[in-house]
């Protein structure tokens, strides 16, 4: 048996800004899957933020404001329905799409929903997916599963952090805003002399919240000013964030809240070990695990826990295959990892490839049973 999982694709619908590029990351994906169905008995798990329903549902309110506050012709408007989503998803990316239906019809798929498509796992989540065309997909809030002796544990992750944990805890609300809001801002404004200006590289900024910190590059001052206050407006008119706070805030307010959401990859780090230590118990209270696989925070990690003589234990954060950027005008990073857990009669083994570049290994673990 093989086992091999990926996370964070966000596909997304062809009329907002793009995470995924069907004619580049998708025929990568095509050789995911043409190695799952190649290898008798393996399964394919989706860990979570693989459609990015979330970017697909304006905020509730505040849209007419934001375009009033700068000029911009946008409205208020109603949600789309989920099955509709998701079609429109499917239209936006058919490569990956007919891959991923193909590959359900050969052997085992497995969904684990995260915060970006979190209603999947939600009443009607499953007509959704059948209306894609992947009645195939199993549905799972996690997976374990066993590897000789030893417990895998698989989670999105999002459970651990505060902002993600729920839809009212304000990140889906900040993804809603910058694909609503902030990109339709950029790319009906007038370009700025001798600044090359970005409407895409916004959602593939991590943390999200750096948005604030790229456009003080990109517009000119008394613009951005404006574009703080009606970004305020905006978050505090969906409850995101309290409006006594948002009259206390400063740029460098701001940048202190950059900085500790930037954290989050060294955060879910130090509780997954502290899982596999056995100090902390994970969400939803699976089976210890022996390795223990996350995603959702953009950022691959690779750590491994000694235990009693002779034992080990894995943590691995399979980052993205959507482009990330931290900054306003740095290289993206496009690795695309892809994780393979198998075994022989003795000996677990878990390997990291980058699909991106031939197949290239980042890391490998092995343990004896």
């Amino acid at each position: 048996m093989a086992l091999y999982v990926i996370s964070d694709l966000h596909l997304g619908e062809a009329s907002l800004a793009t995470m995924f590029r069907d004619d580049d990351q998708g025929r990568r994906f095509i050789e995911v899957c043409d190695r799952v169905a190649s290898e008798p008995d393996s399964e394919l798990v989706l860990l979570g933020d693989i459609f990015d329903i979330t970017a697909s549902s304006p905020p509730h309110k505040g849209l007419t404001q934001f375009g009033v506050s700068l000029d911009v012709p946008i409205e208020d408007k109603p949600p789309a329905p989920l099955p509709a989503i998701l079609r429109s998803i499917r239209e936006a990316n058919p490569v990956s799409m007919q891959a991923l239906e193909d590959l359900a019809t050969k052997a085992p798929v497995t969904l684990v929903p995260g915060n970006h498509d979190r209603q999947l796992g939600e009443p009607g989540g499953r007509e959704a997916l059948d209306a894609a065309g992947l009645a195939k997909i199993g549905i799972e809030p996690m997976t374990s599963r066993r590897v000789l002796d030893k417990w895998v544990v698989l989670q999105h992750g999002h459970l651990w952090d505060p902002s993600n944990a729920t839809p009212t805890s304000g990140g889906e609300t900040m993804t809603a805003v910058i694909h609503h809001a902030v990109v339709p801002f950029l790319r009906h404004s007038a370009p700025r002399t001798n600044v090359r200006v970005d409407p895409e590289r916004l959602v593939a900024l991590r943390p999200e919240e750096r948005v604030v910190a790229v456009l003080e590059r990109w517009l000119k001052p008394g613009i951005y000013e404006r574009f703080i206050d009606a970004l305020l407006e905006i978050l505090v008119a969906n409850g995101a964030l309290a409006r006594p706070l948002a009259w206390l805030t400063t740029p460098s307010l701001l940048r202190w809240r950059l900085k500790d959401d930037d954290d989050l990859w060294e955060r879910a780090g130090t509780s997954a070990m502290a899982v596999l230590e056995g100090a902390k118990t994970l969400p939803g209270k699976p089976p210890p695990p022996d390795v223990l696989v996350l995603g959702h925070t953009h950022v691959m990690d690779w750590a491994v826990q000694d235990g009693r003589p002779g034992v080990q234990r894995l943590y691995v954060n399979l980052g993205t295959w959507s482009a990330r950027a931290t900054d306003a005008a740095g290289p993206m990073d496009a690795t695309m990892p892809v994780l393979r857990i198998d075994a022989d009669r003795r000996q677990l083994r878990a390997e990291m490839f980058d699909a991106s570049r031939r197949w290239r290994t980042l890391q490998r673990f092995e343990v004896d049973r």
